[in-house]
């Protein structure tokens, strides 16, 4: 068998939890006697060759780069990534294309698997075909609508993009158009989370069923890499690691510790200077702050510098690899209750707290040694991984055959 996967983009340019999701479910697959090609966009500007080629983890990648009118203000629809893709599955003939995201890549691959009589699956990896932001965080001032209410959107959008608010909502409306008819036009239907496929459902909307795979715990994780546990007088470590920007909440966990015995780690690439300049602010003001910056999976894992890992989220989250990660270290998780976050609640070794009450529940945390202990005993010995998530796709993929 031979799949074929559509992305935005994968490494190694910089990667995100959909770019890091698709290289450990390729390498599953590939286990298991599927090859996997990879067809992607890419942030390299058109300069030259129309497609490049590589391999990457053992896969081979087709990058496309655009030329710049060929970027998401100019519209969804770009027929020379259209036909560059169909050139490519034309010469790969896989038995499954499988689109993971269609952001900076468009629409129109539905229509080119069905000509060419390959079966299409779509993932909901976020919230794009429902939000041009991807997460549903709206600008300061703006609220979110329910359902498949667009009216405040273009206020969003167009502050974003500083445009005209007019402009804006004819091209979401038209946005709207393109995604629901290249989702309907898919033959499964995939999410991380039961929350994930719902808000799909609301918010599109979409009738149609959505069968929840969990990514589950990307890598195994040895012994040896646990962290260990606070050591009597030790100062309490707690952090947060992955992309750091304010739409998780780094700036809400700052406010949070002040004033708290810990140090405060944050692992990950700093996206915007506001942010850094925030991180700098509450280190002047006394927060024992650590900024490890942008790691590997080749170097150790920061969850096992840490005693409590927090991802106080403001997203709209369709699943979260890193609450996976910090339990697969050992590492008790409090996280915020935003989108499939609040499936966690009840989960061994994880507290969900909304984002308001966030520093009452680490303040209770640092001060009892013993509810931590609890609340780290009760992470659970083992953790659904990818490999399973592996075998349910190979089954859906068979089912189509």
């Amino acid at each position: 068998m031979k799949a074929c996967f559509l992305v935005a983009s994968h490494p190694p340019e910089p990667a995100g939890g959909t770019e890091m999701v698709v290289v450990a479910l390729a390498r599953e697959l590939r286990q298991r006697g599927v090859e996997v090609v990879i067809v992607s966009g890419t942030e390299a500007p058109l300069a030259g060759a129309e497609v490049l080629t590589g391999v990457h983890d053992g896969v081979t990648v087709h990058r496309l780069p655009k030329r710049p009118e060929e970027q998401d203000r100019a519209g969804f629809v770009r027929p020379r990534l259209v036909a560059r893709v169909r050139e490519r599955l034309a010469r790969e003939r896989p038995d499954v294309l499988h689109a993971h995201s269609l952001a900076a890549l468009g629409v129109g691959f539905a229509a080119v698997a069905a000509e060419l009589g390959i079966p299409l699956v779509m993932t909901f990896h976020d919230l794009w075909v429902t939000c041009a932001r991807f997460f549903r965080v709206p600008v300061q001032g703006v609220t979110c609508p329910s359902g498949a209410d667009r009216g405040p959107c273009a206020a969003c959008v167009a502050a974003e993009l500083r445009t005209d608010p007019g402009w804006v909502g004819a091209a979401i409306a038209e946005r709207d158009r393109l995604v629901r008819a290249e989702v309907a036009a898919a033959r499964r239907w995939l999410a991380p989370s039961a929350r994930a496929a719902a808000m799909v459902r609301e918010w599109l909307p979409f009738a149609g069923p959505i069968d929840v795979v969990p990514h589950g715990l990307l890598r195994p994780v040895a012994a040896a890499e646990r962290a260990l546990p606070p050591q009597p007088g030790e100062r309490l470590r707690v952090g947060t690691f992955g992309g750091l920007v304010a739409e998780k909440g780094v700036g809400e966990l700052l406010d949070a510790v002040a004033g708290l015995p810990v140090e405060l780690h944050l692992s990950g690439r700093i996206y915007h200077e506001a942010l850094a300049a925030r991180i700098a602010s509450a280190r002047r003001a006394g927060v024992d702050v650590r900024v490890r910056g942008p790691y590997t999976p080749a170097e150790p894992h920061p969850a096992r510098d840490l005693h409590l890992a927090v991802f106080p989220s403001k997203c709209q989250e369709t699943y979260g690899l890193v609450v996976d990660e910090a339990l697969a270290h050992g590492v008790p998780v409090v996280c915020s209750d935003a989108g499939a976050l609040a499936e966690r609640r009840g989960a061994g070794g994880v507290e969900v707290v909304p984002l308001a009450a966030l520093s009452a529940a680490l303040r209770e945390l640092v001060g009892s040694p013993a509810r931590l202990a609890a609340l780290r005993a009760a992470i659970p010995a083992r953790l659904p991984t990818i490999a399973a998530a592996a075998e349910r796709h190979l089954a859906i993929y068979r089912s189509l055959s």
